[in-house]
């Protein structure tokens, strides 16, 4: 009888809008993996954070270790997918570098718990511990490795680049990219008073980068920290619109030119709120849409305000639970 009601439960998923759920289950793990590491993150945690029981949990995914390596891949495939399309737009490649750069800053910039989370990948890997590290690396990494490498090896083709070797030169501009996000705790340390994860905080740290990497890589210096200056101002919904309509261009069947010119180029169609680095309309002083850090279906002021009540929340979920199983009189649930 009883395998027969747990057999009913892991079918329930159906009816309880499954996406929703191992959304909630990936940011949830996310968050608990950033703080305490793949061998201290518990799943009674991951579970009590995201609202649903272990058993769903594990109707995803079979063990923790596959629930690490999901979060790796949900962040990489996007990675990946923003990328391609950047690199595919129109222009010199001066301009789809700087593109390329800021898309990548604003991918951790979403979500910082995942430079923490890949840069303990790394390190476990250094000791031989790391069994994703071979798979992020071929289906992720190494083609936008090629891809980049291939910019601005174009870029100094064509003398837009002074002669940089592009080995060196990307892990520098990873460097920049990512550093930030690495080292806010230690920042807040230096300065309490500052939040570094504002919209503001954002937009600024965005320019600062993409100039950084176009003094460094232009030959025409004061022309690059032109054009980084203009492509950090612009809309993270405009660049992304563009990328995308690109990218349609260049996989769509041909065709007559009359019939060509009057097909509309398909556009996504936002679903979601907008990130944090997408809130922002740098030509004006106002948010364009609500500013903060999203986290499933609820919006923060900021990323260290959500992970600071998410984890107070899942406190007093696992109290009030062990409150619950220690009430005299009560029956305790199944071990």
């Amino acid at each position: 009888m009883s395998a027969q009601i747990h057999s009913a439960a892991l079918r329930r998923p159906r009816r309880r809008q499954p996406e929703a759920s191992r959304n909630a289950i990936l940011n949830a793990a996310l968050a608990e993996f950033a703080r305490e590491g793949l061998a201290g993150a518990r799943v009674d945690a991951i579970a009590d954070a995201a609202g649903v029981n272990k058993a769903l949990l594990y109707y995803y995914f079979a063990d923790k270790e596959s629930l690490y390596g999901a979060i790796l891949d949900r962040f990489f495939e996007t990675l990946v997918e923003r990328i391609t399309a950047v690199c595919a737009q129109p222009g010199t490649a001066g301009e789809r570098f700087l593109a390329y750069a800021r898309t990548h800053f604003d991918s951790v910039a979403e979500s910082p718990y995942y430079a923490h989370i890949f840069m303990s990948e790394l390190m476990s890997a250094s000791r031989g511990g790391s069994p994703h590290l071979d798979r992020i690396f071929a289906r992720y990494m190494q083609p936008i490795g090629a891809l980049v490498l291939g910019l601005v090896e174009e870029g100094i083709r064509a003398r837009e680049f002074r002669r940089v070797d592009p080995n060196q030169f990307l892990p520098s501009a990873i460097g920049s990219i990512v550093h930030y996000f690495l080292t806010a705790p230690l920042r807040q340390k230096f300065v309490p008073r500052l939040n570094f994860n504002t919209p503001q905080a954002i937009q600024e740290r965005r320019a600062a980068v993409l100039d950084y990497i176009a003094a460094a890589l232009f030959a025409d210096r004061d022309a690059g920290i032109k054009l980084a200056a203009k492509i950090a101002a612009r809309r993270a919904a405009t660049l992304r619109r563009e990328a995308v309509a690109a990218r349609s261009q260049k996989t769509r069947p041909a065709a007559s030119p009359a019939s060509d010119a009057a097909r509309p180029i398909p556009r996504r169609v936002p679903t979601t709120p907008q990130s944090p680095a997408e809130a922002i309309d740098p030509a004006s002083t106002e948010p364009s849409s609500p500013g903060g850090y999203r986290w499933v279906d609820r919006w923060f002021p900021d990323f260290e305000t959500a992970n600071r009540i998410m984890a107070e929340e899942a406190k007093r979920s696992r109290k009030s639970r062990a409150k619950r199983l220690t009430t005299p009189g009560e029956k305790a649930g199944p071990k």
